[in-house]
């Protein structure tokens, strides 16, 4: 009589493939303790883009993710069925064995394609972060240069009127007044 003999999904954990997050989370277990503060933030914010459709990326990550979920599952669900049909090859009689033997092997093809379809939508949804990582990285340089060229113009526009101000004030003169309001303005001193 043929028994049962370990294979690979007997050390497959379908757990390896996991939910993705729209972005990645490095503390998901820290909780808010705070239920007070939780609920004065909540009336504080606004919460608009809560209302905003999600992006094809989006509802197509989380289509993989039900999927993983399912798959997960169904795997557990064959894995179950397979023990069961392989037990039954050691009891009962040549036909209940045959049966049990064409039970195994259909729940060996079937794990099989499982871990095959995981293996795919976890391929997937790793593209898909790539890509979102690409897409933040492309719009972050499309206007990184022209954001640069107007925060340095905006630094130099403020040092020159600190030190215009503090020109002014040496001399005697009031910085907020213009030159044609207040007649004859003190001449600076050679002081050298």
């Amino acid at each position: 009589m043929p028994s049962a003999q370990p294979d690979q999904f007997d050390r497959f954990d379908p757990a390896l493939f996991g939910l993705w997050q729209d972005r990645p989370r490095y503390e998901a277990d820290f909780q808010m303790e705070d239920g007070e503060l939780i609920g004065e933030v909540r009336t504080v914010l606004e919460v608009k883009s809560a209302d905003a459709l999600p992006s094809p990326a989006d509802q197509l990550r989380q289509i993989l993710n039900d999927m993983t979920v399912e798959m997960r599952e169904q795997f557990s669900t064959f894995r179950k069925m397979r023990e069961s049909a392989a037990a039954a090859l050691t009891d009962g009689d040549e036909a209940a064995q045959k049966l049990a033997r064409a039970d195994v092997k259909a729940a060996t093809d079937a794990m099989s394609l499982i871990v095959r379809t995981l293996e795919k939508v976890d391929s997937l949804q790793r593209q898909l972060a790539r890509d979102r990582e690409i897409e933040a990285e492309r719009l972050a340089d499309e206007g990184g240069y022209e954001e640069a060229v107007r925060e340095v113009d905006g630094l130099i526009w403020q040092r020159a009127q600190e030190m215009f101000e503090k020109r002014c004030v040496a001399l005697g003169i009031d910085p907020g007044k213009r030159c044609s309001e207040g007649g004859d303005q003190p001449q600076p001193t050679d002081t050298g």
